[in-house]
């Protein structure tokens, strides 16, 4: 199978990573210069899902760990999971 990606932000590289490891011949096009460069810099590549819980349904904190864990497996010995630190909204403050 012959697959063409369209976007090479996490999204996109993601699917084409996971499809070619399935067997198919995958394409990324990306309009911009390289691949990834504009993709989730603000987050600095955190994987956070404990912080979602306390707005979030059970689902998305599951989803989230589900991530973290496929990250750790496809890039073995790369991940780092140093914990995490959720600081108080004022919300949360009254």
């Amino acid at each position: 199978m012959r697959v063409l990606v369209k976007g090479a932000g996490v999204a996109g590289l993601t699917v084409a990573f996971e499809l070619a490891a399935r067997g198919a011949t995958v394409t990324v096009a990306e309009m911009r210069h390289g691949l990834g460069g504009n993709a989730s810099w603000f987050a600095g590549g955190m994987l956070a899902p404990w912080c979602e819980r306390e707005s979030a349904e059970q689902p998305v904190l599951d989803l989230g760990r589900d991530a973290a864990d496929w990250w750790d497996a496809v890039l073995s010995g790369q991940v780092t999971r140093a914990g995490t630190l959720v600081v108080a909204a004022p919300r949360d403050a009254g």
